[in-house]
């Protein structure tokens, strides 16, 4: 398990260094690295290769060495996540997932149970928690 940067304590820095523009950048012994900048944004660069980055407003992104991307939005608890090939998966609160790819295309799941695809021709089919199913021929 990953310990969640944003409260960790960060301790045993080997260097620390203060430049003029504000930004203060630390070296620990395990190899990571962080840039605290004078507006209060924090970047860590881990030892394997991650980059996590806190913001002011809580929000924090988390780059993987293998591409993929994860956003998490503080004040509304959504996880947004850029995958390796380009599509976005958003993971709401209340269980609603949607998945974008990059031709167009949407995968939607509503925590009802419903749930919605769009093609990339801009048809759509919604099924229903019940079972029924509507189509929609392309816009």
């Amino acid at each position: 398990a990953v310990a969640d940067p944003a409260s960790a304590e960060f301790t045993e820095d080997l260097r620390e260094v203060r430049h003029a523009d504000g930004r203060t950048e630390r070296l620990f012994v395990d190899g990571r690295k962080e840039v605290e900048f004078a507006n209060g944004l924090r970047k860590v660069m881990w030892a394997d290769g991650r980059t996590t980055v806190m913001f002011q407003n809580g929000d924090h992104k988390e780059i993987h060495v293998d591409g993929v991307v994860v956003y998490h939005y503080a004040e509304t608890g959504a996880v947004q996540t850029t995958l390796a090939d380009g599509a976005e998966v958003y993971q709401f609160p209340d269980g609603q997932f949607e998945r974008h790819c990059l031709d167009g295309s949407k995968e939607i799941r509503f925590p009802n149970g419903t749930s919605k695809q769009i093609f990339s021709d801009g048809s759509e089919e919604i099924c229903f928690a019940d079972g029924t199913v509507r189509r929609t021929p392309p816009a």
